[in-house]
């Protein structure tokens, strides 16, 4: 048998990375093959990188709605999925991580023998998980202890928390160690072969059981004035269920009539968060919550129905037919099971929709967005990594007049149409001044706007001067990348932006320090500033800041 280290293969999947589709920069698929990057510290280029860092996000006004029912102890918020060459008992993985170590908060591993068939889904098991961490600023092999797990897998998933992360956080490689069925290890040529006897892991299992013992419960006096729960108002019974989560709710219904009762009342479903549940969800979960869901106001199914097509297009089209017509809330991102049939019911079905997400759903096409159009509650919309068809989003833009938020980062719109997109609403990449213009004179209340790498953009003809004397209630501003940048621009924030929060100019070479000290000066509500690669700020004058405005986080990527 040959002897040897699995690094991941390929990358199947992913929730978001910080490089654009066509690049090789910054991009999730960076974490398939060997180390590149260990043992040095630092920002590269090579790395996988997500899209967002820290908790600056969830504060911007396109953050998200937090959900009611979600678990406590569920904190992930980004994914990536591994595939390895040979499936194996996982025994041992190792994790580079190169920059702002700490984010890795759950692996899984997929049963590589197919689906289950008493649930009809794939099968995946948690092998280690845990919260984020501040780790110290050095690069590091993560290798947590591993649970066993019934079967070979040769695919994994790791997902992440941000919230502690002071900055992007960076990942070289992975590495799977395991024995295959028989129980000889697949190792490296830098380790032997050590063959592994099953007989050991049941070698102490009588002495074991000698250690057990069952205790009868203790009876407890019950006193007169001890009432039955089922003697409580129904309405503080509700309140009382209202704190269980999906799962424990679905439990409680079956120990008896009483709580059937009550634990199928649709008004405990006006909101269902199914993402922290996405391994359960399938098929036969969504028909089983179709007679629950008559109210349902707001609904989370992100991540859920994988590659494994555990969710059919159809089911799930039936599921908004029976339970869409009061659902405000829609959040299907990263569902490989949405294509052009779910939208079209999604039209068909929610018209008191507001708010739509459907960021990385990889099988729509460019067309299939048109149909929106039929709703014209929709106030928020993310198209984060669609393959974008410029017409067809004008079609819906032309009917959302309270459209609030719109996210086209790393769509495919053709750099000769964004700007005639611009003109109706919206910001991307690709974007020139004149599209910038359309929104400096038509949208005067924008709050947010993401403008990164956008290298048509020239500060020379005055854009970004414009945009902020016309646009005072602006928050967050992100001019990532943009060479032209200068010492005008930056006096201009300073003077008609006093409510921005988050400024972003990474890699802006002109602006000089004292520029970038009047934008702390002047805007007080000023939360997070990132000057990382702006040749004229050093790390000296940094420290001097954060000690002078303890208030701004500022932000200085480096490399070793």
């Amino acid at each position: 048998m040959q002897q040897f280290s699995q690094y991941a293969a390929d990358v199947s999947d992913f929730s978001s990375q910080y490089g654009s589709e066509t690049s090789i920069s910054y991009t999730a698929s960076n974490l398939a093959g060997k180390c590149n990057i260990y043992p040095a510290y630092g920002d590269f280029t090579q790395a996988c990188v997500f899209r967002t860092y820290g908790p600056w996000w969830k504060y911007a006004p396109s953050g998200k709605r937090k959900f009611k029912r979600t678990p406590p102890g569920f904190v992930s918020q980004d994914f990536i999925e591994l595939e390895f060459e040979y499936a194996v008992h996982p025994t041992k993985i190792e994790i580079w991580e190169t920059y702002n170590p700490g984010t890795i908060v759950r692996i899984l591993a997929c049963d590589s023998s197919g689906t289950d068939v008493d649930r009809g889904m794939t099968r995946w098991k948690v092998l280690w998980e845990g919260g984020p961490e501040k780790s110290p600023p050095e690069s590091r092999i993560f290798s947590p202890p591993l649970r066993h797990v019934p079967f070979c897998t040769r695919v994994l998933r790791l997902e992440f928390c941000h919230d502690l992360c002071e900055y992007y956080t960076e990942l070289d490689a992975v590495c799977l160690h395991g024995e295959d069925s028989q129980g000889n290890y697949i190792l490296s040529g830098l380790e032997g072969v050590i063959p592994r006897s099953r007989i050991d892991d049941i070698s102490n299992m009588e002495e074991k059981l000698d250690q057990l013992s069952l205790r009868e419960q203790e009876n407890t006096p019950v006193g007169d004035d001890a009432i039955s729960i089922e003697e409580l108002p129904e309405e503080v019974i509700q309140l009382i269920l209202s704190y269980l989560d999906i799962p424990s709710l679905c439990m409680a219904s079956v120990t008896s009539k009483f709580f059937y009762k009550h634990c199928y009342d649709s008004l405990q479903y006006k909101e269902l968060d199914l993402l922290p549940h996405w391994t359960e969800v399938n098929n036969f979960a969504l028909d089983s919550l179709l007679s629950r869901c008559h109210y349902l106001q707001h609904l989370n199914i992100s991540w859920c129905g994988g590659n494994q097509n555990c969710i059919s297009p159809t089911t799930f089209s039936r599921f908004l037919k029976e339970c869409g017509r009061d659902l405000q809330t829609l959040y299907m991102s990263s569902c490989k099971f949405v294509n052009g049939e779910v939208i079209i019911a999604v039209a068909e079905n929610c018209p008191k929709l507001k708010e739509l997400d459907v960021g990385s759903c990889q099988s729509l096409d460019g067309q299939s967005i048109s149909h929106l159009s039929k709703i014209q509650t929709l106030e928020r919309i993310n198209l984060y990594r669609l393959p974008v068809d410029k017409d067809s989003l004008i079609k819906v833009l032309r009917v959302c007049s309270n459209l609030k938020h719109l996210n086209l980062g790393a769509t495919r719109i053709q750099e000769s149409r964004i700007d005639t997109v611009m003109k109706v609403i919206g910001s991307s990449c690709r974007l020139t001044d004149e599209g910038l213009g359309a929104i400096t004179e038509n949208c005067p209340h924008i709050e947010e706007l993401d403008l990164g790498w956008c290298s048509n953009l020239r500060s020379t003809t005055g854009c970004f001067l414009k945009l902020v004397k016309n646009c005072p209630n602006i928050k967050k501003l992100y001019l990532t990348a943009n060479r032209t940048i200068c010492k005008g621009d930056l006096e201009a924030i300073a003077k008609y932006s006093r409510k921005l929060e988050q400024l972003d100019i990474l890699g802006t070479s002109y602006v000089q320090a004292d520029d970038v000290h009047s934008v702390l000066t002047s805007c007080p509500k000023l939360i997070f500033l990132d000057v990382s690669f702006c040749g004229n700020v050093n790390e000296e004058t940094i420290e001097i800041w954060r000690t002078e405005f303890p208030r701004c986080s500022i932000k200085k990527s480096f490399q070793d």
